[in-house]
């Protein structure tokens, strides 16, 4: 069953395919399989006889270059498959001394496989698979119920003279483990699957669409759903669907998860997706957090904004200030250009102003007795005299969205800079240096969530037992507490 966990490689392995095309691939193939390592990188193993070619280009380690190598498959029904960016990065011969024969054996990296759609069903369903999508801590308000029968026969007896015995046996199953929302009209559904004997995933999901929607549709619905549970959902491939849930076309990809280490972060959704106990999905929160994000998508360019985020939760503690500083500095400077001209970025806006004012200090500069390098050097720094602190950009873009932080959380940014000027951490300031990061984190998710109108209130992670504030409300310090 295709659409019963992550196909693609089954597919492949199973259905008698063979190598048309090697591309930088060793030719020619005898034969191959495709899995994925342990990183979720896509991998191809071939055999081939040990005097055969391959047509790659030998490259110096660590050469920075646009992969465009491919190769290509097929298989007896005429169903193709393409192979892109491919890597060779191992290859070996080994000798079987009691035939005689040598073969070699060689590993490449693929960046995705795409099986085009090889007949004219017309397809009405899409699948994204991922990994990283646990089943708990979340309650799922949607239930996943599997029922399996199996027909059993067996005939005993000889010619025309035999007597069949036949059974069925049923198999139920069911989890509370999925949600349906609806973004753009379309119905989505979101769905934790059980892990698969002998699986590399370990949290493995999926989001079933009902209807075809492009790439970018599904990205964006894909990274909403990410922040609104906050896991980073590890995008694995697709497939599409026809009337009867068999595929017409799919493809796989090497996923990006990090290094791993998205695996290993803790569950804190920025706000309550359900308003009895924290950790439940209703369906009416999560839709309204999701759409929020979708339709704001290119106005916060949140698949870059995102992308920051997560790197920053994976981030040392060390440094992860640093990036979560970033985060938010981008915000504000997607939120100040949805306003254009509200937020304005120099000191003296008048041009005339500012001309004389430089002009000025220029010729004050000129009559310093210093070499003229010196200077250069003072007049390049007097253009940055005119520009807006970035605090006050702040302040005015919080008070236009109706935040104010808290002592605790003004304090954790102005700190948030020091790792990257080189300031280094006593021992003593290690709590305090990690509640910053908490506080840094919840004060992004509290932008986010009003800028886009998300939700209603924040789950307050710097503060103990995890309190449900309103978004205007501010974490209060920690002596306080």
């Amino acid at each position: 069953m295709s659409w019963k966990h992550e196909f693609a490689l089954s597919f492949l392995n199973d259905l008698h395919f063979y190598v048309t095309e090697a591309g930088p691939l060793h030719a020619p193939v005898k034969d191959f399989s495709i899995r994925r390592d342990e990183g979720l990188k896509l991998i191809i193993k071939t055999r081939c006889p040990a005097d055969a070619k391959s047509t790659a280009l030998e490259r110096p380690a660590g050469t920075v270059r646009l992969n465009v190598e491919s190769a290509e498959l097929e298989n007896d029904g005429g169903m193709k498959a393409k192979l892109r960016g491919l890597i060779p990065y191992r290859d070996r011969t080994t000798h079987n001394h009691r035939t005689g024969d040598s073969e070699l054996a060689e590993e490449a990296q693929i960046h995705e496989i795409s099986v085009p759609a090889w007949d004219d069903r017309e397809a009405l369903y899409t699948i994204d698979w991922v990994e990283n999508l646990p089943t708990r801590p979340f309650a799922w308000p949607a239930s996943i119920d599997t029922k399996t029968e199996i027909l059993t026969t067996r005939k005993i007896g000889r010619g025309d003279d035999v007597v069949t015995l036949s059974g069925k046996q049923i198999e139920h199953s069911g989890s509370n483990h999925a949600v349906k929302i609806v973004v753009e009209g379309m119905d989505i559904y979101v769905c934790a699957l059980e892990r698969k004997d002998g699986s590399e995933l370990k949290k493995p999901g999926c989001m079933i669409y009902v209807g075809t929607p492009d790439d970018l549709f599904r990205k964006k619905v894909r990274t909403a759903v990410s922040f609104a549970l906050n896991v980073y959902l590890v995008e694995l491939g697709s497939a599409l669907y026809d009337k009867d849930w068999n595929p017409t076309s799919f493809k796989a990809i090497s996923a990006y998860s990090i290094g791993g280490r998205v695996l290993d972060l803790p569950t804190l959704p920025p706000a309550p997706l359900g308003g009895r106990w924290q950790n439940e999905i209703d369906p009416f929160y999560m839709a309204r957090l999701v759409n929020a994000l979708f339709h704001n998508y290119e106005a916060l360019d949140f698949g870059n904004l995102t992308w920051g985020y997560w790197h920053a939760l994976c981030a040392t503690p060390h440094i992860a200030p640093v990036h979560f500083g970033a985060a938010i500095e981008s915000l504000i400077r997607q939120y100040a250009a949805m306003k254009p001209g509200q937020f304005p970025q120099k000191i003296i806006d008048g041009g005339d102003v500012w001309k004389t004012l430089r002009a000025g200090v220029d010729e004050l500069i000129s009559k310093l007795e210093i070499p003229e390098k010196k200077k250069n050097a003072l007049r390049e720094n007097v253009g940055g005299l005119n520009r807006v602190h970035q605090r006050d950009t702040m302040e005015a873009v919080l008070k236009d969205i109706g935040i104010e932080p808290g002592i605790d959380e003004w304090q954790a940014w102005r700190r948030r800079n020091d790792a990257a000027h080189g300031i280094a951490m006593e021992t003593d300031e290690v709590p305090e240096a990690i509640r910053d990061i908490k506080l840094l984190k919840v004060m992004f998710h509290r932008m986010v969530l009003r800028i886009v109108n998300g939700a209603d209130s924040y789950r307050d992670y710097a503060t103990l037992d995890f309190p449900t504030r309103r978004l205007a409300e501010p974490v209060p310090p920690a002596q306080t507490q």
